[in-house]
Formats: C-alpha cells, structure tokens, sequence
C-alpha cells in the first residue's frame, strides 16, 4: 500500500484527465490547423477530413508504436492493449499514423501533402505540449531519481510513487512541455512567415522537436528501450530524424557548393557522437569521458571554421552567422573548462549539459544551411565561382 493516495485519474462520469486533455489538444489543433490551412490555399473540410482519418490512425499507431517495445506488459493480458485509459501511446508511432492520414488526403483532395504539413506542424506541437501533463496525471514520462534534498521540487523534480512510497523524480515531462512551447512560438512567429520552401514548417517541427527531445529522453527512467536499459528507442530515432533534416537543407544548395557547407554536416555527425557518448559514459563506461570532451573541442573548431569560411566566401562579416554561432560556442567552451577534472566524479547533470551544447549545435547547423547559405546569400559564392571559371578558361 503507498504512503498517500495516487492521483485520482478520474475527472467525472468515468471519463479521465488524460482523455480531456487528448479532446482539447484535438480541438485546439484543428483551430490552428485551419487558421494555417488558408494561408496555403487548404480549403476548411480538407482539414476537417484530414483530422477525422489522422486521430484514429494516430491513436492506433502511437499504441501500436508502444506496444510492439513493452509487449512483455501485454504478453499475458492481450485484452490490455485496448485500455489506453491507462497511457501507453507513443509519439512518433501517431506522427506516422497522421502522415499517413495526410498523405491518404491529399491524394483525394488533389492537395499539395508539403503545404497540409505545414498547416500540421505548429498544432501538432501545442497538442504534444498539452499531452505532456496527459503524463503527470498517469505518473508516467518521469527522469532519474532525485536523491539531492536541495533540488526536490517542482520544476526541477516531481514524486512519482514506485512500488509502495513516493520518491522524487526529475519532471522530464515538464521538460518537454516547455520545449514543445518554445518550438510552437519558434514555427508561429518566425519559421511559418520565412519558408524558404513548402515543407520548411514540418522539416523545422521535426528538426527542432527531436533535438531537444534527444536530450531529455537521456533523462527519462521509464523509457522505452532494447538491448540493453540505457539504449533508448526514442532518443536514437530523434537524433537521427534531426540529422536527417539537416542534411535535407544540405543537399538542397548543393549546387552552389561551397566546402563551408560541409561543416554544419560535420557538426551535426560530431553532435550525434557528443550525444551517444555522453549516454555511454553516464550510464556505464566512465572512462569515455575524456572523448567526450575532445568532441566539444571538435564541435567549437569546426564553429570558429565555419564562421571564417563564410565570411571569406562572403567577403564581409555576417552578422547573423556571427550571432548564431558565438553564444553556442563559448557556452561548449566553458563546458569543457567546466568538465577539467571531474572525470571521476558524478557527472549525471554535467553529461546533460554537453547533449544540450550538441544539440544547440545540431540546431544552428539546420539555421546555417537553411537561411544563411540559401540562395540570397549563395549569389556572391556563385560570382567567384564564376570568376574562376572565366579565369581558368
């Protein structure tokens, strides 16, 4: 029997807190979606279709997502796997479910797929955020154990009970939220009214939402994983949906090629490095922490490089690429100055730190090859590149 009483999951008639929110999260998204949807010439009832086919797929292949990576829950009671009162939908399963539904359609309503997932992304988001206290109410989606009195509260932590008592746990749901947040604000004010082209909302949704996803999923402790405990499914296909989208921004200029657009590339392969390595070290092998620094090292060489190259290739000096790439910089280089010496210490929160450095970078490589090295900027490369030809012949 717990110390104290679990939560009551119940909002009234039977019906839970988690399916409220799930309604509102639905109600609120389609407000936006169809606000966005007009922007891009989507009539009301393409949206309207859309929802009615992706929230059933949605829910189908976020459970099925779940189930197929916890079935030892399930392998005894089969009927369980229809109660999803209880939590146990998985993000990434309903984002194929709705890109499925999108695709299906676009294909009936002769619509652009690139321009509905724009309209998609930024409630897509909010709905996730809204979600995540879904989480808190089933006492699920919750990081490491807090043991420090000092950083028992919320934000920072929350109880959750395991086994017969309440123990303090890092509030990774909290976390997420309020990067969800951040992202919506980030695809509403700037991203949605900058497209360089149509798809660019739902590549930066995905671009920015799995890169900080790939840090905090480090810290959840009921992760789905395989293999082995700390090998977690989520954070592994984020980081490699991340870099998946920045190498989508990289071959569309590739043929205004320049070896600066190489480096974001580098810096991202580096940030995924930075990343696995930090969850080898903090969970299992130490001694890997003196590799992890080096590949800070690594990440501000091939930052102070790139911002040297471009400005040659520019020949002036890029304000923007300068306040991009400057704060991120010097935040790795005061983690490494950090780190001396606490190779054998508890480096738990510090290992954090240096996932969230690497990821920043992951980020600021997707804004390079996006915004500053897209056609606009790429005419002055494409003048010497000219040049050379004509001197060369």
């Amino acid at each position: 029997m717990l110390s104290r009483p679990m939560i009551d999951r119940i909002a009234f008639a039977g019906i839970s807190y988690y399916a409220i929110l799930i309604v509102a999260a639905i109600l609120l998204g389609m407000v936006i979606c169809i606000s966005r949807a007009r922007e891009y010439g989507i009539a009301e009832e393409t949206v309207i279709d859309f929802m009615l086919l992706a929230i059933p797929l949605g829910i189908i292949f976020a459970r099925i997502y779940y189930v197929i990576f916890r079935f030892n829950m399930y392998s005894d009671d089969l009927g369980a796997i229809f109660n999803i009162r209880e939590g146990g939908l998985a993000i990434y399963g309903g984002i194929f479910g709705g890109l499925l539904a999108a695709k299906i359609t676009c294909s009936r309503k002769n619509v652009r797929f690139a321009d509905l997932l724009d309209a998609i992304a930024p409630a897509l988001i909010l709905g996730q955020a809204i979600g995540r206290w879904g989480n808190y109410i089933n006492m699920e989606a919750y990081g490491f154990r807090v043991e420090n009195e000092a950083l028992q509260f919320f934000p920072f932590a929350v109880e959750i009970p395991i086994g017969t008592y309440w123990y303090w746990q890092m509030a990774t749901f909290f976390y997420e939220f309020c990067w969800d947040i951040l992202v919506f604000l980030i695809l509403w004010f700037f991203v949605q009214n900058n497209r360089k082209q149509k798809g660019d909302v739902f590549r930066w949704y995905i671009l920015l939402y799995c890169a900080g996803r790939t840090v905090i999923e480090g810290l959840r402790d009921d992760s789905l994983t395989f293999i082995s405990d700390f090998v977690r499914i989520s954070q592994i296909f984020s980081g490699i949906l991340a870099f998946a989208m920045v190498l989508v921004f990289f071959f569309r200029i590739r043929e205004s090629f320049s070896i600066v657009f190489l480096l974001p590339v580098c810096s991202s392969i580096c940030a995924i490095i930075e990343v696995a390595l930090g969850e080898f070290e903090r969970n299992a092998y130490g001694d890997l922490f003196i590799f992890s620094q080096i590949g800070l090292l690594v990440m501000a060489a091939l930052s102070v490089a790139t911002l040297i190259l471009w400005m040659i290739d520019c020949r002036h000096f890029d304000v923007k690429c300068a306040v991009a790439i400057i704060p991120n910089l010097l935040f790795m280089l005061i983690l490494f100055i950090a780190g001396l010496g606490r190779a054998n210490e508890d480096n738990t929160y510090y290992v954090t730190l240096r996932q969230m450095a690497a990821m920043i970078q992951m980020i600021l490589s997707g804004y390079l090859l996006c915004y500053r090295f897209y056609p606009g900027e790429l005419h002055i490369i494409e003048k010497r590149t000219a040049r050379r030809r004509v001197i060369h012949e």
